[in-house]
């Protein structure tokens, strides 16, 4: 995880998530730079967004899409009826 930068995302990729049982779908929706960041590359925020069930507990999910996997830690942030909303942090 320590080697993402922004510059590997971008808003409106997709990406399958591997859980027990299938696969979920997560599109990214934001991406957003964060100032003044230590960490070696730069600071930076995502949220993604999935169906509204199954809903998935905070944890590091390897991310599949745009030809390479991703292990991205994830908080659930939000949920209404038609969708679940996640944050990642990279400070």
């Amino acid at each position: 995880m320590g080697d993402l930068t922004v510059s590997d995302f971008a808003e409106g990729q997709e990406y399958a998530v591997p859980v027990s049982g299938g696969t979920v779908t997560l599109s990214l929706d934001r991406v957003q730079v964060l100032e003044q960041a230590m960490r070696a590359g730069g600071g930076f925020r995502l949220e993604f967004c999935g169906p509204a069930d199954p809903v998935l507990p905070q944890a590091t999910y390897s991310f599949a899409g745009q030809g390479e996997t991703k292990d991205i830690f994830i908080v659930p942030i939000g949920r209404d009826a038609g969708a679940t909303r996640y944050e990642a942090i990279f400070i």
